[in-house]
């Protein structure tokens, strides 16, 4: 089918396999995926149509559909209608023509610029990849000593605290991914399990996603939660003296972002996986604006590959398989900061690189070196 004009494109799912949010993630993702062949990127959607027998249960205002929604398309905003139909789900998006590329930055155009930043096109099947994280968090969740402890008062300003067995303890903190518009917390506690059984308290941390929340207030909330939790060391059995960050992907940026803050408390270490330090590229993708990205002084602002290097020890750390603007963003992030060549984790893309965090081996290794007294 060519997309030489704005046409429809439809995907079914049935809840009889799914439930509802799974059945949405996989109408989306069929539509991504029919997208992909056309050589379309979200982006060109222009509105979105489901139709269910019971559309109000697919609403995007409920937080497991707006979840769902993000796992596949992020922050991407597109016009949704709804409408009474007799499958489980369905969804027909509207895709707009196609654009003649031009170079957009250093060569690239827009589709290879997009390509080399989505770690996604590296995984067959990234639904698999959400459903166990999906399982794996709530198993890791039922040995936590706090779930959902509000660090302000935002529906998202959470975090999991999970105590170690002694008091004073050092803190690891950890920030998921997501392009800053996706994921949770709770579908990463068990990335914490190899820093846990080495004596290590772990605070999982939510925050506000993008674009209803800028990425640039979004650091700003990342600071106040680190306060909040620096304040709330002798109540937890923390020692305030012994933080380490650590992030992956967008987190690992807001690792960086925090490390580098002279305002907020001090970091002991940041561990950084697969992030995106230089936000310049980004600004020439739609996903400049959906975070937020309104010049590229901003953009810069934003950009801790252009921070000053804090007092904190640094660790970075990719997978072996990713994309070479990835492999360069940690290059040249390890660089500027002064800390070791980056780390590439063999056999691993960009998702199951955090596996690796679980047991005995390099990555764990490096972890435990950025974090040690």
């Amino acid at each position: 089918m060519s997309l030489s004009d704005p046409r429809f494109i439809t995907a079914r799912a049935s809840s009889a396999q799914f439930a509802p949010a799974d059945a949405l993630r996989e109408a989306l993702s069929a539509v991504g995926a029919e997208l992909g062949e056309q050589g379309a990127v979200p982006a060109d959607i222009l509105r979105l149509r489901i139709s269910a027998p019971e559309p109000q249960a697919f609403h995007l205002s409920r937080r497991e559909m707006d979840l769902a929604w993000r796992e596949v398309f992020g922050g991407l905003r597109r016009p949704v209608f709804y409408h009474h139909g007799a499958f489980a789900i369905e969804a027909d998006a509207a895709v707009a023509a196609p654009r003649t590329p031009q170079p957009v930055w250093y060569g690239l155009t827009m589709p290879e610029l997009a390509r080399a930043y989505a770690p996604r096109l590296q995984v067959p099947d990234m639904q698999a990849v959400f459903r166990q994280w999906n399982a794996d968090g709530a198993v890791a969740r039922q040995s936590a000593g706090g779930l959902d402890l509000h660090y302000g008062r935002g529906r998202d300003e959470m975090f999991d605290f999970y105590p170690a067995a002694r008091r004073d303890a050092p803190l690891w903190v950890f920030l998921h991914g997501g392009y800053w518009q996706a994921c949770t917390k709770d579908q990463h506690g068990q990335f914490a399990e190899g820093l846990r059984a080495h004596g290590f308290s772990v605070a999982m941390l939510e925050y506000p996603l993008c674009p209803e929340t800028p990425l640039r207030e979004i650091v700003l909330t990342l600071r106040h939660a680190l306060q909040v939790l620096h304040a709330q060391a002798s109540a937890l059995g923390f020692d305030p003296a012994r933080i380490h960050l650590a992030g992956h992907s967008a987190g690992a940026h807001l690792a960086a972002a925090a490390a580098a803050d002279p305002h907020g408390p001090e970091i002991a270490s940041v561990l950084l996986l697969s992030g995106v330090f230089d936000l310049d590229p980004l600004f020439n993708l739609p996903m400049g604006r959906i975070i937020g990205l309104s010049d590229r002084a901003e953009a810069r602002t934003l950009s801790p590959l252009f921070s000053p290097q804090p007092k904190a020890r640094v660790g970075v750390a990719l997978g072996a398989l990713e994309t070479d603007e990835f492999k360069r963003q940690s290059a040249e992030m390890a660089s500027a900061w002064g800390a070791d060549a980056p780390l590439h984790v063999e056999n691993c893309h960009h998702f199951n690189l955090l596996e690796e965090l679980r047991r005995p081996g390099p990555l764990l290794d490096l972890a435990l070196r950025t974090a040690s007294a």
